[in-house]
């Protein structure tokens, strides 16, 4: 078993779908220092298409970005993006893998994940929603902030296809709701004082 001191100290999952991707990259475009954080994308990909959704997504940012198909170890200041037809979840420090079922028509990924973050990660779990459609994470967001975490949600004004941020804002109370470089702004002044705190 992993040393628990070993694991970043910030879990963030950051959950997307349709419109996603420009709104992913202007959010790590901003982040451009250290955070002892851990980054999870989620983002609804076609599960019998090959996904440019990472590579596309580390140029913009310094941090290492791992297209996820397999298990592996979480680590400070990466970005992890979960390849398509996966699902993943975050248990003991590592991101675990498994195949997306048949039977799983509706797309999930991103309660999944965020379910398992809240659950391992507790208040220093933070659930993002960016632009998509459908309501996946909402359930997520719901546990994260039940577990004391953070939830923040696009600002559906600054999105191509509003109804997933909606959903989160009318199903839930977010902490903020801002547009892509803000949510960065403003993730990283709570992660200066997380630090300090911990």
């Amino acid at each position: 078993m992993q040393d628990v001191r070993q694991r970043p100290l910030f879990c963030i999952g950051i959950g997307c779908s349709a419109g996603g991707l420009g709104p992913a990259c202007e959010f790590f475009q901003q982040l451009v220092e250290k955070t002892g954080a851990a980054f999870v994308v989620i983002p609804h990909l076609d599960r019998d298409y090959k996904s440019q959704f990472s590579s596309i997504l580390e140029k913009f940012t310094s941090m290492p970005v791992h297209k996820v198909e397999d298990d592996i170890k979480l680590e400070t200041d990466h970005v992890y993006v979960l390849a398509e037809d996966r699902m993943m979840i975050v248990e003991e420090g590592y991101l675990r893998v498994r195949r997306r079922y048949t039977r799983e028509i509706i797309n999930k990924s991103i309660d999944i994940f965020f379910k398992s973050m809240a659950k391992a990660y507790r208040e220093n779990g933070i659930g993002v929603i960016l632009s998509g459609m459908g309501n996946d994470g909402i359930e997520g967001i719901r546990e994260i902030e039940d577990c004391h975490g953070l939830v923040i949600v696009q600002d559906p004004d600054t999105t191509d296809f509003n109804i997933l941020p909606q959903s989160a804002i009318s199903k839930d109370d977010p902490h903020a709701i801002l547009p892509p470089a803000d949510i960065a702004r403003f993730l990283l002044k709570h992660l200066r004082i997380g630090k300090s705190l911990n």
